[in-house]
C-alpha cells in the first residue's frame, strides 16, 4: 500500500500507468472495439481504396471516418484501429509471458549462485556471462528464421525469455550474495533453519522488490523487441496484427499516406514510455533513500 501511495503522488506515474491500464483494457476489449466498429483486423474494405491512386485511402487522414475511427490501411482497406488493438494485444501478451519467463529463470537461477556461491556460484556466473556476451538480436534472428513452421508467438516467447534471464538473474545474484549475509538469515540458521527454509521464507521474500522493478523495466524491452523483429520480417507473422509489422508495411507509403505510418509507431512509443516511466518510478516508490524526510 505504501507503494501505490507513493506513486499516487507521482503526477508522471500515475499518468504513466493510467497509460499503461487504457493499453491493457484496449487489448482485452480488441474484440469489443471489432464489434463496436464493425470491423475485423483481417477484412478488407475495397470500397474505402481508390484504386485510381494506386490504393490510396479514400478521403483526408487515412481514410478516417465514421466507419475507420483510424483510417484504413493503404491497397487493402483493412481498419487500422482493429489492427492496432489487436496488435496491442499480441505485443503485450509476448512481452508479459517472455518476462514472466525471464524473471523465473532468472529468479531461480540467481538466487541458487548468490545464496549458495562456490561451484554453483561460479557455473551460473559463467552461464550468464556467455549469454550477455552473445549479439541477441541476430541470434533471435537465427532461431526463428531457423523454424518456418514454429508459432511464431510462441517462438518469441521462448527466444525472448530466454536471452533476457540473464540480466535479471545478475542482479538477483548481487541482492542475495547480501542477504545471505544478513542478520535475520544468521538468525534463523541458528534456530535451525534448513538451507531450503532460508532460501524462500528469508530470502526470496525481501527479493520481491528488485524483481518487481527489473520485471516491470522488462515489458518494454521485449515490446520494443519483439516490434523490431516483426519489422524485420521473422516476428509475429501475417495476417496475425502486430505493431512492427504494421510500421513495416506503412515505410513505402510515409510521404503519401504518413497517419498510416504515424498510429502504429506512437502506440509503439508511448507503449514503451510508459511502462519505462512505470518502471523509474516503482524504483523510487521502493527505494527508501527516495523518501522525503
Amino acid at each position: 500500500m505504501t507503494v501505490l501511495r507513493r506513486l499516487s503522488t507521482q503526477r508522471s506515474a500515475a499518468l504513466a500507468l493510467a497509460v499503461v491500464a487504457l493499453l491493457v483494457l484496449a487489448a482485452i476489449a480488441a474484440p469489443v472495439v471489432g464489434w463496436l466498429t464493425g470491423n475485423s483486423p483481417t477484412e478488407f474494405h475495397g470500397e474505402a481504396v481508390d484504386p485510381a491512386l494506386g490504393g490510396l485511402p479514400r478521403g483526408a487522414a487515412g481514410g478516417i471516418s465514421a466507419e475507420h475511427w483510424l483510417g484504413v490501411e493503404p491497397v487493402n482497406g483493412r481498419d487500422v484501429l482493429t489492427r492496432v488493438v489487436y496488435g496491442a494485444r499480441v505485443s503485450l501478451l509476448i512481452a508479459v509471458f517472455a518476462t514472466a519467463l525471464s524473471v523465473l529463470l532468472g529468479t531461480t537461477l540467481g538466487l541458487l549462485a548468490g545464496f549458495l556461491g562456490g561451484w554453483v556460484d561460479t557455473l551460473i556466473g559463467r552461464l550468464m556471462d556467455l549469454l550477455m556476451s552473445f549479439p541477441g538480436l541476430i541470434f533471435m534472428i537465427a532461431l526463428i528464421s531457423a523454424a518456418p513452421g514454429a508459432d511464431r508467438r510462441l517462438l518469441l516467447v521462448a527466444v525472448l525469455g530466454f536471452f533476457g534471464w540473464p540480466y535479471v538473474g545478475r542482479i538477483v545474484r548481487g541482492q542475495a550474495m547480501v542477504l545471505a549475509r544478513g542478520e535475520f538469515v544468521a538468525a534463523a540458521r541458528v534456530l535451525g533453519a534448513s538451507r531450503r527454509a532460508l532460501l524462500l521464507r528469508e530470502v526470496l521474500p525481501n527479493l520481491t522488490g528488485p524483481v518487481l522493478v527489473v520485471a516491470t523495466m522488462s515489458i518494454p524491452a521485449c515490446v520494443a523487441t519483439e516490434a523490431g523483429l516483426s519489422f524485420l520480417g521473422v516476428g509475429v507473422q501475417p495476417p496475425t496484427p502486430s505493431w512492427g509489422q504494421m510500421i513495416a508495411a506503412a515505410v513505402p507509403w510515409y510521404a503519401a499516406d504518413p497517419v498510416y505510418f504515424l498510429i502504429p509507431g506512437a502506440f509503439l512509443f508511448a507503449t514503451v514510455l510508459a511502462f519505462n516511466v512505470l518502471g523509474d518510478a516503482v524504483r523510487d516508490a521502493l527505494d527508501p533513500r527516495s523518501q522525503r524526510r
